[in-house]
């Protein structure tokens, strides 16, 4: 068996690689070679195999070696063929490349029966570019999980938030508005919070995290990195970051794939790609597509006979083109229509009543529980929306260095479409509250990058890349047009009941139009050096300046409304204008005694601008070291700044709670990665994150709207600042125990704990607090030092595994699990009571995967059941008001909760052809 020093070994760069794949650590020549280093040729393109599979490759494999070996040689920047996917390595006797080319690695959906027993009874190697460029992910100082578009398809993984399955830790959620979250590191980003805590890039652009948690197709493979980003990447982040990368164009042959799977709840997924090399390695261009069905989370309302509903087209088409070795550009377009309907789901026993006003029980709906999956609105919350994204990912080997250069735009393209129904207490039976908001015009977004790099030397002592990244967004800013409902709309003041009047008065209906116009101006200027002590031993540092100006205009317009109102010391319709001043009798309900008091246009305006700058230097410093060529001991630490912005679609806010202030985080990391043999792979890391004025999200505080004047709740939108410290540690372990069997497991603890302050609360929370009023808008109360401070479960779990069983020389059959695991949850933020917020029990999905497979997985047919056991858990409550008519004085009854997806038995097919 012939050693390979994995610290050295090479494998084709990313697209949006911007180094060549060369080792980063120096190589030792001559008589001072290490032993395991004599007779190699071309090495870190060659891996030892076994002998009786390699009379068995097939001619695809042959051709994808021959790809291998020529980019080895060429060994071209940031857009040569990336090594996506698994790279299967087993020694016994003889030779072969390493099978890395994308045609081959990143569609194999299972491994074809010929090669089963050579290939399973070793663990893949895996090529990540998490320092942007190529290494194997046990060379890399840094916390990796990978997911490759063949575990997508084995999978049946068709949404970026099942990513979360496979990576403890990191939470994603795709949900309408403001409601989408990344969390990492128990560090939780959603809408509004300002620069994402964890940043998503897609083909080296990070958009906006709401428009790429969104369908999978035609994926090569997403990167999950842990620990500060900021000098590396640009865009600051203290937790990690998410790369996702799409499938490249092959410029040699033709090819392609299809796959459809059909589950229950009416999900329906059909997505494919063809490869079509226009001028023979020279011009690529490749299409790919997706379209989506199904009745999104199957929350379905007790009072609407409208379903919900979860429709996606999008397409993409990739173009490369590498006109010689040492230049390369590609561009990707992609557009992706949504259409959706949504119901917010509720639990409790409904109503009670109020017997004073003549309110029945349950006038609102029926008792539900968490298992019944039901809401209570009359008409769901639908929206449609278009969102095109634009990458450019450029290349160039000149004076002996790389330079490239990343470009990312994001068109926003609808306009007024969201019906955001928000009576999700049903408290006007047989009527739908509705704002409305859209985008004025067309956003801005869009995202530079330059880098210049050095080029891989052995005769170097160091390694450096320095860099400019820039994010510009803005725009006319979002709309949101919002009613409130003013005594009188819904009948008389003296005999108004729910359920009677189902057409608002206008008169009573107080218009307001809320302008958001947010703005960012981000600019980073980087720069790192690796500095290569010894063979096995590496110190890099970077810096970053960073510069962040937050331009913010917040406008609200009221219109004219008149607000009904009676009284029983009134003697006669005569004594409304001794009642309020300007109030007069009632030209509506003339019968009895009703005055009403007339709000003019501009009654309730407000406007608040800011236009922020920020400055702040990030560092971030590394240690690693090879104790034994299978050993790598690392320790990092690195510092990062995030701005907040404004609280989104929380109208009538006091002004000082609007915006919060900026973040700032330090953190600290050890950790190792050990393999041992080719059977058993162990990475471990320990971290701490020190905050100063995080950024935390508080959803469900009472606060007194100024616009309406009265009692609102908050969005999930609304942050306030606090002193926090995280403490976790992550464990990953890959084995092959035995023939054709597959184990995962992966670890995840991530605490949260405030260092002491003052957050956001109701009343009743703690002493001191009191209704919410004009004069008393918002109350807190003060958290004290050591409260646990996350939204998702501090510890998670998953235990993946597979059987591949040959049954002849053309079909084989597998079957796979995955077990995920969600421990007690916190809910920090959520469903304030007497004793703190409400956590939710832990629970564990399963998700089961069988099916057949033919010779080199050119088809593939299995069956699945996702939730296997049809686990109904519980995953957020918030206690919620009577906001949308406080006239009806009656409780609403009901909680607002998520919970996690029902049980999806279903059946897919895949077929590929050609390249692939």
């Amino acid at each position: 068996m012939m050693s390979i020093n994995r610290r050295r070994r090479t494998a084709p760069p990313p697209v949006a690689s911007t180094k060549p794949a060369t080792p980063h650590r120096r190589r030792r020549t001559g008589n001072n070679a290490p032993k395991h280093m004599a007779n190699r040729k071309c090495i870190d393109c060659l891996t030892p195999v076994d002998s009786d599979s390699y009379h068995h490759r097939s001619e695809l494999q042959d051709r994808t070696d021959h790809i291998r070996m020529a980019n080895c040689h060429r060994v071209s920047g940031g857009m040569a063929d990336k090594a996506l996917g698994e790279d299967h390595v087993m020694a016994k006797a003889g030779l072969r490349y390493f099978a890395a080319g994308t045609a081959l690695a990143a569609f194999t959906p299972s491994i074809a029966p010929a090669q089963a027993v050579a290939e399973e009874q070793s663990i893949s190697d895996i090529v990540v570019t998490a320092r942007r460029e190529a290494e194997s992910l046990q060379d890399v100082p840094v916390t990796v999980q990978v997911v490759t578009g063949n575990t997508l398809a084995k999978l049946a993984i068709t949404r970026v938030e099942e990513i979360s399955k496979l990576a403890p830790g990191l939470n994603l959620v795709n949900a309408a508005g403001s409601n989408t979250s990344v969390t990492l590191r128990g560090v939780t980003w959603r809408p509004g919070s300002g620069t994402p805590a964890t940043p998503i890039y897609f083909n080296e652009a990070p958009f906006d995290p709401a428009q790429v948690i969104q369908s999978l197709f035609d994926v090569g493979q997403i990167e999950v990195l842990r620990g500060p980003q900021g000098t590396t990447r640009g865009a600051p982040s203290i937790s990690g970051a998410v790369t996702i990368t799409t499938r490249k164009p092959d410029l040699d042959d033709y090819g392609g794939y299809v796959q459809g799977l059909v589950g229950e709840g009416r999900h329906r997924d059909l997505q494919g790609a063809i490869n079509v090399p226009i001028i023979k390695d020279l011009l690529a261009i490749r299409l790919a597509t997706n379209i989506e069905e199904s009745r999104g989370s199957q929350v379905y309302s007790v009072n609407s006979d409208v379903l919900p509903r979860f429709r996606e087209r999008s397409y993409r088409a990739t173009i490369l083109f590498r006109p010689t070795d040492t230049i390369s550009l590609q561009a990707m377009y992609q557009r992706r229509n949504t259409n959706t309907r949504t119901y917010v789901q509720v639990a409790g026993t409904g109503s009670p009543g109020l017997a004073a006003q003549g309110i029945p029980a349950n006038f609102n709906g029926p008792a539900l529980t968490v298992g019944d999956r039901r809401s209570v609105q009359d008409l769901p919350l639908s929206g449609r929306g278009t969102v095109d994204l634009l990458t450019i990912n450029a290349s160039w080997e000149v004076f002996g260095q790389q330079l490239s250069y990343n470009f990312g735009r994001q068109f926003n393209r609808n306009q007024y479409v969201t019906f955001s129904a928000n009576d999700v207490l049903n408290i006007i039976p047989g009527f739908e509250s509705a704002p409305t908001f859209g985008n004025v015009g067309l956003p801005k977004f869009a995202t530079h990058e330059i880098r210049y790099s050095s080029l891989t030397d052995p005769d170097r002592p160091f390694d450096f890349d320095i860099g400019w990244f820039s994010k510009h967004s803005g725009g006319k800013g979002i709309n949101y047009f919002t009613p409130a409902y003013l005594p009188g709309a819904f009948g008389s003041p003296l005999t108004a009941r729910p359920g009677q009047v189902t057409t608002p008065n206008e008169r009573y209906v107080l218009n307001s139009l809320t302008n958001i116009r947010l703005g960012q101006k981000f600019d980073s200027f980087y720069g790192n050096i690796r500095a290569h002590i010894d063979d096995r031993t590496e110190l890099s540092g970077g810096l970053a300046i960073i510069r962040d100006r937050v331009p913010v205009n917040l406008n609200v317009q009221t219109f004219a409304a008149f607000s009904a109102f009676t009284s029983p010391l009134l003697p006669s319709r005569a004594a409304c204008p001794f009642a309020s001043p300007g109030a007069i009798a009632s030209p509506v309900y003339t019968g009895g005694v009703v005055c009403e008091t007339p709000l003019p246009n501009g009654f309730r305006n407000s406007q608040q601008q800011n236009n922020d700058k920020y400055s702040e230097a990030l560092y971030n410093f590394s240690l690693s070291h090879n104790f034994m060529d299978d050993l790598l001991v690392y320790a990092t630490t690195g510092t990062s700044f995030r701005t907040g912005l404004p609280a989104i679609n929380n109208p009538g806010l006091p002004a000082d709670l609007v915006t919060p202030d900026p973040e700032k985080a330090t953190s600290y990391e050890v950790g190792f990665k050990a393999s041992i043999g080719r059977r058993l792979r162990v990475n471990a890391s320990a971290f701490q994150i020190d905050y100063k004025n995080q950024l935390n999200t508080f959803q469900g505080t009472q606060y007194f709207n100024t616009v309406s004047a009265a009692r609102a709740q908050t969005s999930v939108a609304f942050y306030s600042n606090i002193d926090s410290r995280v403490r976790g540690v992550e464990l990953q372990i890959d084995a092959r125990p035995v023939q054709n069997l597959s184990l995962g497991l992966n670890l995840s603890y991530s605490k949260i704990k405030s260092q002491g302050g003052i957050v956001p609360a109701n009343p009743g929370d703690c002493a001191g607090t009191a209704p919410v009023t004009a004069a008393n808008p918002i109350n807190f109360c003060p958290s004290a030092k050591g409260q646990t401070l996350n939204t998702q479960a501090p510890f998670q779990a998953s235990i993946n595994g597979g059987y591949e069983l040959p049954i002849t020389s053309a079909i084989g059959a597998y079957v796979r699990f995955n077990a995920n695991y969600q421990g007690r949850n916190p809910n920090f933020g959520n469903f304030r009571t007497a004793s703190g917020f409400r956590g939710t029990p832990s629970y564990t999905v399963v998700d089961l995967f069988a099916g057949l497979t033919g010779d080199e997985s050119i088809w593939d047919l299995g069956i699945y059941a996702k939730n296997a056991f049809d686990k109904q858990a519980e995953l957020s409550r918030v206690a919620t008001i009577n906001s949308v008519f406080p006239s009806f004085a009656a409780l609403g009854g009901y909680d607002v909760v998520t919970t996690s997806r029902p049980r999806e038995i279903g059946v897919q097919l895949r077929y590929a052809f050609g390249s692939r």
